[in-house]
């Protein structure tokens, strides 16, 4: 990642949205022909590395320049895995209708403590909260750790039975594990060393700047050189949510080629009205996360794996206009200036 520009998080995050909503929209509306054929295949991997490892990693950039206390911190994290169980039970409301009245005979429970990105979010600043403390906010422990955790992601023993549903918080294959904090925690942890290497040894980064050619060709080998496996895993959701080693250098990687890239898009055209709408919806990536999913949860219930061709083209251009809509309103509520 390079030093990012006030309006470039916003940037990375808005494209993170819509990478995020069509993937959503594949993996629950499209038929499965769709989903395992070519089209779906695409789809999966544009909402892999464009979407949950930039929300993770840029979520960790800014809490390294935070200036909130380590409880201030720590009170929003859980704030978050509250309201991470309150989406659930929302985005599966539909079906934990069905489910009661007999209609489908599935495990609810797998549906409400489904290990999703907000409850990863909140634990991510709960941990880094402590580990604030813990490594005085110097980088080179927080980076040794984010390389770590996917290292020993495959090695860490199950829980007992008994506590599955906690277990698939933090590590583990249930198949409603989707972002446990191993390996997932080594990406905001990335986000939160690679802000503390900038600010806590300027000369050193200032050297990587002056080499940031060099920095960008090397990614740019990672990247293209391991394409293939890495393509592989991504659209592989199972083998996607549970990542080791490989992918995450991979990612990294990806994520330093990426941002430059960003940022040059911002330079160019970060005037249009299309480049200020994707930094709105980056502004207001939460409500925006939790809208979408409302809506496309509750469909998916009544539509799930029915559609194709032009169909889901017509529901990712409505899912966002809807969930545009409402964060307008919702932000104009709640703050009194439309989420700006």
């Amino acid at each position: 990642m390079t030093r990012l520009r006030k309006p470039v998080p916003d940037l990375m995050k808005g494209i993170a949205v819509l990478a995020m909503v069509q993937v959503h929209i594949m993996e629950l509306f499209a038929r499965p022909e769709i989903l395992t054929g070519t089209p779906g295949k695409i789809s999966l991997f544009l909402g892999g590395p464009f979407a949950a490892p930039v929300f993770m990693a840029l979520m960790g950039y800014m809490l390294g320049s935070s200036s909130k206390s380590g409880w201030g911190k720590t009170r929003r994290g859980l704030k978050l895995i509250i309201l991470g169980l309150l989406l659930n039970i929302g985005l599966n409301f539909h079906l934990l209708i069905k489910i009661y009245n007999g209609t489908f005979n599935f495990n609810p429970l797998e549906y409400i403590f489904g290990a999703d990105i907000l409850f990863l979010a909140g634990l991510r600043i709960v941990f880094i909260a402590m580990l604030e403390k813990l490594f005085r906010k110097r980088f080179y422990p927080v980076v040794v750790l984010s390389v770590i955790i996917p290292l020993i992601s495959p090695y860490l023993p199950d829980l007992p039975s008994q506590l599955k549903y906690f277990q698939a918080f933090f590590h583990g294959n249930a198949t409603w594990s989707y972002f446990p904090v191993f390996p997932w925690l080594a990406y905001p942890l990335f986000g939160y060393g690679w802000k503390k290497f900038e600010t806590e040894v300027p000369s050193a980064w200032n050297w990587v700047n002056q080499k940031m050619i060099l920095v960008l060709i090397l990614a740019g080998i990672l990247i293209f050189g391991a394409c293939i496996p890495a393509f592989k895993i991504i659209t592989q959701l199972p083998s996607y949510y549970h990542h080791h080693i490989f992918l995450f250098i991979w990612i990294t990687g990806f994520l330093g080629l990426w941002s430059w890239l960003v940022e040059k898009m911002e330079t160019l055209a970060g005037k249009s009205l299309v480049m200020i709408y994707i930094k709105w919806l980056g502004r207001n990536v939460t409500v925006v996360y939790v809208i979408q999913w409302l809506v496309i949860g509750n469909i998916a219930t009544a539509i799930y794996q029915t559609q194709a061709g032009w169909a889901l083209c017509l529901w990712f251009v409505v899912i966002l206009t809807v969930s545009s809509i409402l964060t307008y309103f919702y932000a104009r509520i709640i703050t009194g200036r439309a989420g700006r």
